[in-house]
């Protein structure tokens, strides 16, 4: 898409990628293999970017890792929404009011208009917190406070800790957005089709309940890549790396759903070669 963009409009998009370098999992794992969380993260993106640039995607004009911008832009973010009444804060962290924010933004906005079946009251996130101290069951959290386990924090006016998922991408791209304001504006959101709910959907009301009207007005969403009729999970160990299916895997699959490859690796280059030269730069 980006190709195809920057081919045929007059101004050159500006194409922006957030990089959540940490995270619960990413701590687990860290623990797990001895290295820092830092470390871990900054070894997987370097292997992410090699993949990447196998396949031949450009990278992005601007790249915003989380750590680093966790002072500048989060913490602020996170402030104003409480100031405006749109967050609140308890024992093991900061969260979302849900409720508020559906009051306060009367006809302007919905809470899970991007995906309205699965944004019910009694739908669950599980993001490793209390969900005993919610005030509504679909509030989430924007700040988690330290454990005494967890050696990375930042300092914040309501106590140590470090973001929740959510917002570093709602915060960042604000950010972003003004750093280029009198160049672009955000006009395009991607990401996986999973992320819809919860993900996305928390992105708008943080972002909508932030600026106080409609944020980006267009979504795109990419399906799930599918091996014989299931989806490529670690779970079902039908997982199969960038570099392994580059390199050597010869798959063929049912063409009857999407997501599913029939094209052998060694058909790869000859597809390639077919499209359009300007969209293979």
């Amino acid at each position: 898409m980006r190709r195809v963009l920057e081919a045929h409009v007059s101004k050159p998009p500006l194409f922006t990628m957030n990089i959540t370098d940490i995270d619960d999992k990413i701590m687990k794992a860290a623990e797990d293999t001895g290295e820092s969380p830092l470390d871990l993260a900054r070894r997987y993106e370097r292997e992410f970017w090699e993949d990447m640039d196998s396949l031949n995607c450009l990278r992005p004009h601007v790249v915003a890792r989380v750590t680093e911008r966790v002072e500048s832009d989060i913490v602020p973010y996170i402030e104003t929404l409480i100031d405006k009444g749109m967050a609140y804060d308890t024992e093991d962290g900061i969260y979302f009011n849900v409720k508020n924010f559906s009051e306060k933004m009367g006809h302007f906005s919905k809470y899970g208009k991007l995906s309205p079946h699965a944004t019910s009251e009694h739908t669950v996130e599980n993001e490793g917190c209390d969900a005993n101290l919610k005030r509504d069951q679909r509030d989430f959290v924007l700040w988690k406070k330290q454990k005494s386990t967890e050696s990375v924090c930042w300092e914040a006016p309501w106590g140590k800790g470090r973001p929740g998922w959510h917002i570093e991408c709602s915060a960042i791209i604000e950010s972003i957005q003004q750093q280029f304001e009198d160049t672009h504006y955000f006009s395009v959101h991607a990401g996986g089709v999973d992320l819809k709910f919860p993900h996305h959907t928390n992105e708008i009301a943080q972002a909508e309940a932030y600026r106080g009207g409609e944020w980006i007005n267009h979504w795109v969403h990419t399906g799930h890549l599918h091996i014989d009729g299931l989806k490529m999970s670690k779970s079902l160990k039908n997982f199969i790396s960038i570099r392994d299916f580059m390199g050597k895997y010869d798959m063929s699959s049912s063409t009857e759903s999407p997501g599913t490859y029939t094209a052998t690796t060694s058909q790869l280059p000859d597809l390639y070669s077919s499209l359009p030269a300007r969209y293979r730069r």
